[in-house]
């Protein structure tokens, strides 16, 4: 399946959101939300400062971001969760959980339970680099509290998604596997080959999951722990996707591009 360029130009987009006809992206090199529309292009939402990863959008309307704190970018910001207005009002959700400060909150998902489940892999992108524990938290916006979900290996967790079911998946970038957590057990969906490294994810009303393989150049499509297509992204860094309408939409990093692959389905509605 062939996909499209449908913007140019953006600082290391991640986190795409879609919403009315329009796609939310976070610029992590720039710290900004930003706003594309077929109309418009490229608009600037909000500057959150730092590192903007993750964004997911909440029952109250606004988009829920994890903020590295500028861990790859020259903007420093403590990391957080944060919470961006499509006015582009941004505040700090919180900086720590059960008492563990956040070290570099990737990305995130509303559970069926309505709480904000999120991936903190706390260091680098690079193995050689970090041997800091994984940990997967969850975040409860009424009751302001959180609590550590699991505590991983070295293994660099990072998109995280959920299933119609209630089955959380989430990607662990080092060893290049899918998790699913179901009934309190984690277990291993599949490792992908070698190069993927294993970014953002998005589950289709099909069942099968859409993972973000940065290093190889494609988005890895699932379907019951088997490898059924790639869409392939050209020779670029794919961090993350979400699915507007019945397009699947694809953030890009190495060209700061944004691509649309036409798969003929939508995405999992878990707000409603």
């Amino acid at each position: 399946m062939d996909g499209e360029i449908i913007a140019t130009g953006l600082a290391f987009p991640e986190g795409p959101v879609w919403l009315d006809g329009s796609l939310y992206v976070t610029e992590i090199h720039t710290g900004r939300i930003s706003r594309w529309t077929v109309d418009a292009g490229i608009e600037l939402v909000a500057e959150t400062g730092g590192g903007p990863n993750g964004a997911t959008l909440g029952r109250d309307g606004a988009l829920y971001v994890t903020q590295n704190g500028g861990a790859w970018s020259e903007h420093r910001a403590t990391p957080a969760i944060q919470r961006v207005t499509l006015e582009g009002e941004v505040s700090t959700i919180t900086t720590e959980v059960a008492g563990l400060t956040l070290g570099a909150p990737n990305d995130l998902a509303f559970g069926h339970d309505g709480r904000l489940y999120f991936t903190d892999p706390r260091g680098a992108p690079d193995p050689a680099e970090n041997s800091d524990p994984g940990r997967l938290f969850v975040w409860d916006v009424e009751a302001v509290t959180g609590e550590l979900l699991r505590e991983l290996d070295p293994v660099f967790p990072n998109g995280i998604a959920f299933a119609a079911d209630g089955t959380m998946f989430w990607t662990e970038s080092f060893s290049r596997h899918v998790m699913k957590l179901r009934d309190g057990k984690a277990q291993i969906v599949i490792e992908l080959p070698e190069r993927h490294f294993p970014d953002g994810m998005c589950i289709g009303d099909d069942g099968r999951l859409y993972v973000a393989s940065t290093y190889a150049h494609c988005v890895t499509v699932l379907d019951g722990g088997e490898i059924v297509d790639r869409l392939l992204c050209g020779d670029g860094m794919i961090t993350n996707c979400c699915f507007g309408g019945t397009d699947l939409y694809v953030t890009e990093s190495r060209h700061g591009t944004l691509w649309r692959f036409p798969v003929g389905c939508s995405g999992l509605d878990l707000l409603s």
